[in-house]
């Protein structure tokens, strides 16, 4: 035992000599992430679709041209602005709060003073600057009605007086003056939601409609929201009221600009196929969007996971988010109340979907300035939000697996990336792989490392419950595969290993010296222990690279103070390469025992390794079952575990390694359950 002892120092004393890091050469402006005007981040998409949208919602545009390069090193695609119409009531000086307003406009031209967004030369600085990012422009388009006079109509009569002279003519507006339902088609298109609805079936309507996209485009615009898109109605509608606007408008501007964006809001049923809207452009997903939200909320991971899309679009036709300004805003049970945790945690699988276009709302304050951006709220550029964007960005194209395990929800792209919400918060998790491959992968938010090996993904999620787990371009993690494998690293360079400070005479690590720390040795010394590189280094009382009775009886002296060592108690710098030995310890909750479940451990020489009732357990999935799976990691000294919700308790269990254990419904005379390895 004693040679075994001295060998292990003298090799760890040959591996540290040994240890070099291997890394690719990068650019200083990739190796930090930042993305300089004139070039392009390695995780743009160069389309719309499939990509992410930042939806400055009541940014001015300079406020959007400031924050370019923010917002393309947090990976988003596009940006979306306001309405750029003149809104009603734009001269009154109230600003603050009049955000519906915007959807009230007075032209179907782009505004180019009194607004409280910009005039025409900002907007076009602001689409000059992004794209200089490579970042595409999307702005707002409000066809289907007008302002009204402060009283709500459908008709012309209720026109409010300041809309352009151009659009005061009875003939531009539908005439009948009922408030829409959805019960049926005809009433979506032909009634009218509290605003003067204008007649799109009108040629002049939409000859404007079409000149206003082509003036935007003019100024450097990339793509266009329809506000109210089920509201239009389409060749497909009844003889009575059909019109081709969709087809005039959508192809118009396709001839002036071949890649243009296009989408279309559409809240709830629109009375129509889905098909004879996305033939034109693509379309809002607002229940699958809010039910995801929903989900992650209420910890529901295996809706949250959901791949359906409520519609019925093909993923490359449809537009998801976390929240939209219309449920941040809305009367009823606003999104405003929700906490950013739960709608990154969405995020976390709405966003990082295959094809699907994805929309985060930058949060507006909770009185909203017209103009000005919530300063006080940049989760929308937080590690969690861009490291989603990022991979979303990368794995473009690549399949995806939607799955849930116990409280968390995880979307699998290609077979080299995953992104994880752990609804529950952070901690450990073993997800069943069905795409990954057998590898080792770098959660981008934490940096934690993961594993895939033997059909499971295994690592730690951090504290926010994000995870994004895929090895980035600008990094080089060695590949762990089932069978040993070659690998072929170029460009070498060594970098020193960070050292630790251990206490020597600390063996038990835990910051005293007292009589355990002897016991640990005098154990190792006769086979019943094993001492990890941080241990056997406390453990060098004399400090002559072999661990001999010499160390216990220097150690035992110190503590009865019969000694003169000045070695033990100093703290040294060494480097440790391998951690405390561990023993990992599973607990299936069998009997459903409800709250917190803990794992207490102790060992003949320490009966007070930790602190009753336990080690809490971090649940890691469910069974087929439906039984919920704990798990914990615990000192391999430990002799005994006792697994409990301090309610209930198993009996003593013998730990001899890492184990599984359910308790069973009998009990024994103290009246605690008899455990069972599975």
């Amino acid at each position: 035992m004693l040679k075994k002892l001295a060998c292990t120092i003298m090799s760890l004393l040959i591996a540290v000599s040994c240890m070099t890091m291997y890394r690719t050469t990068i650019s200083a402006a990739e190796d930090n992430g930042a993305v300089s005007a004139g070039s392009q981040s390695m995780y743009a998409q160069n389309n719309v679709q499939g990509g992410a949208i930042l939806h400055c919602f009541c940014w001015s545009y300079d406020q959007i041209r400031q924050n370019m390069a923010a917002i393309a090193n947090a990976g988003y695609s596009a940006v979306q602005t306001s309405p750029i119409q003149l809104p009603k009531d734009y001269m009154s000086g109230t600003i603050k709060g009049e955000w519906w307003k915007c959807y009230q406009p007075l032209s179907l031209s782009v505004a180019n003073s009194n607004n409280w967004f910009g005039t025409r030369a900002q907007l076009k600085a602001m689409c000059d600057e992004a794209e200089r990012y490579k970042i595409k422009v999307i702005v707002d388009i409000v066809a289907n009605h007008v302002a009204n006079n402060g009283t709500d109509g459908g008709g012309y009569a209720n026109v409010n007086s300041n809309v352009e002279t151009s659009l005061k003519n009875a003939n531009y507006y539908h005439s009948i003056n009922s408030p829409i339902t959805d019960a049926n088609r005809y009433t979506i298109t032909q009634y009218h939601m509290g605003m003067p609805d204008l007649n799109t079936g009108n040629t002049y309507i939409q000859s404007r409609v079409l000149a206003l996209l082509k003036d935007c485009v003019d100024l450097g615009v990339d793509g266009f929201r329809f506000d109210a898109a089920k509201h239009i109605e389409l060749p497909t509608d009844g003889s009575s009221y059909a019109s081709n606007f969709w087809p005039y408008v959508t192809n118009g501007i396709r001839n002036y600009k071949s890649d243009v964006y296009l989408y279309g809001e559409i809240l709830g049923s629109a009375g129509t196929a889905t098909s004879n809207y996305t033939q034109y452009m693509s379309i809002t997903e607002d229940v699958s969007s809010n039910d995801a939200l929903t989900a992650a909320k209420n910890g529901n991971a295996s809706s949250l996971k959901n791949y359906y899309l409520d519609k019925g679009e093909n993923p490359n036709q449809a537009v998801m988010w976390a929240e939209s300004h219309d449920t941040f805003m809305r009367d009823k049970n606003p999104t405003s109340a929700i906490a950013n945790s739960y709608i990154v945690k969405a995020w976390g699988i709405t966003g990082s979907r295959n094809d699907i276009t994805t929309l985060y709302l930058a949060r507006p304050g909770t009185s909203t300035m017209m103009g000005q951006a919530n300063t006080s709220d940049t989760t929308w550029k937080s590690k969690e939000v861009t490291e989603i964007n990022k991979f979303k960005n990368y794995f473009k194209g690549q399949s995806e697996y939607l799955s849930s395990y116990g409280n968390t929800a995880y979307d699998e792209r290609g077979t080299t990336g995953v992104s994880i919400s752990k609804l529950d918060g952070g901690g450990f998790v073993t997800l069943p792989a069905h795409t990954m491959v057998a590898g080792s992968y770098k959660d981008q938010i934490s940096g934690n490392n993961f594993t895939v090996s033997g059909g499971y993904i295994t690592g730690i999620v951090g504290s926010t419950g994000i995870a994004v787990v895929y090895n980035a371009p600008n990094e080089q993690v060695q590949p762990v595969t089932e069978a040993p494998t070659t690998v072929t690293v170029t460009q070498p360079t060594t970098a020193a290993p960070t050292p630790t400070n251990v206490l020597i005479g600390d063996v038990h690590v835990d910051t005293s010296i007292d009589i355990k720390d002897a016991t640990m040795i005098q154990r190792a010394l006769a086979g019943y222990e094993t001492l990890g590189m941080r241990q056997v280094t406390a453990a060098d009382c004399d400090g002559n690279g072999i661990i001999t009775i010499n160390d216990t009886t220097e150690l035992q002296r110190h503590i009865a103070h019969y000694t003169g060592n000045t070695r033990i108690g100093t703290t040294v710098s060494a480097i440790i390469t391998d951690e405390i030995p561990q023993y990992s310890m599973t607990f299936l909750n069998s009997l459903d025992w409800t709250g917190p479940i803990y794992c207490y451990y102790w060992s003949t020489y320490d009966q007070s390794m930790v602190e009753w009732p336990g080690k809490p357990m971090t649940p890691i999935g469910t069974n087929n079952a439906g039984k919920t799976i704990y798990q914990t990691d615990i000192p391999a000294t430990a002799e005994k575990v006792v697994f409990t919700n301090q309610t209930y308790q198993t009996i003593d269990i013998p730990v001899n390694d890492s184990a599984r254990y359910y308790a069973h419904n009998t009990t024994n005379s103290e009246g605690r359950y008899t455990a069972i390895a599975w």
